[in-house]
């Protein structure tokens, strides 16, 4: 075997900077790319949650893991701290967007602050870190930018899968995730020349909670799946290396689907 294509899957050296990167989803991606060698520097409002994913990881070394605590939707906070990461680093060459809050409205509760507020928290916030991130790939001419979609940003949500638990995907969280595909496919088209390449995932059931307690809940999805299962965090880990390596280098602008099948049928 060509030892070169082992090589294109390494992020050794590279500066990656993950939104939320200690949360259900992100924490997977973060030492998925820090396992293959990247400096991951974590992201979010939690002071706490970074702390205990840095502690939880100081078993397998974290001189790979970095950290700052962020409001990501203020746009003089993600400048900043762009800047101290720039300032340290002298580059970055991975951004993943995978932060977000909401809350779960219905339709009939739903208030135009509320809509603003879950545009603002999603949409607005991988604008802004796209904004601040953007101008040192331009300038280095490289650079991988991963968006986290949903499987909502391109279908509806079957409401009869959510029994009485009221939690069901809210009107404004899918159509901030599908703004985010086109987000991607916009910048992706921009940017295509300058080495910079711009791709989304879109996760199907990941459920965090509901599981043991809610077996009926369980089963409501997973017979709706092929593969018969929820989606684990480390489901996302191969894909977020793929994209974020040169073993995607021609790839930009697409939107991989990690859905168990989900979306085939």
């Amino acid at each position: 075997m060509n030892n070169g294509y082992r090589e294109i899957f390494s992020l050794k050296d590279k500066v990656a900077v993950v939104t939320g990167g200690a949360s259900h989803l992100g924490a997977a991606m973060s030492n998925a790319l820090r396992s293959f060698g990247a400096k991951v520097i974590l992201l979010s409002r939690n002071e706490q949650g970074l702390k205990d994913f840095v502690n939880r990881n100081s078993g397998t070394g974290n001189n790979g893991l970095d950290y700052y605590v962020c409001d990501v939707t203020r746009e003089d906070d993600i400048h900043g701290v762009v800047e101290k990461i720039l300032a340290k680093h002298g580059r970055v060459d991975i951004l993943v967007n995978n932060a977000f809050s909401g809350k779960r409205e219905k339709w009939e509760e739903l208030t135009k602050t509320s809509w603003d507020e879950a545009i603002e928290n999603c949409l607005t916030l991988y604008y802004l870190t796209i904004k601040a991130v953007s101008p040192a790939m331009l300038k280095a001419g490289r650079g991988s930018i991963i968006n986290m979609a949903s499987l909502w940003s391109m279908l509806a949500p079957d409401q009869r899968v959510y029994l009485d638990l009221n939690n069901n995907a809210p009107l404004h969280y899918a159509v901030s995730k599908g703004g985010v595909l086109q987000m991607t496919r916009y910048l992706a088209a921009l940017w295509a020349e300058k080495g910079i390449r711009v791709n989304a995932i879109s996760p199907g059931w990941f459920p965090k909670k509901k599981g043991p307690e809610r077996p009926d809940y369980m089963r409501e999805i997973t017979g709706r799946i092929p593969m018969n299962r929820i989606g684990h965090p480390d489901d996302l880990a191969g894909v977020a290396i793929f994209l974020a390596s040169e073993a995607s280098s021609y790839i930009t602008g697409q939107n991989i689907v990690i859905d168990g099948g989900y979306s085939i049928w």
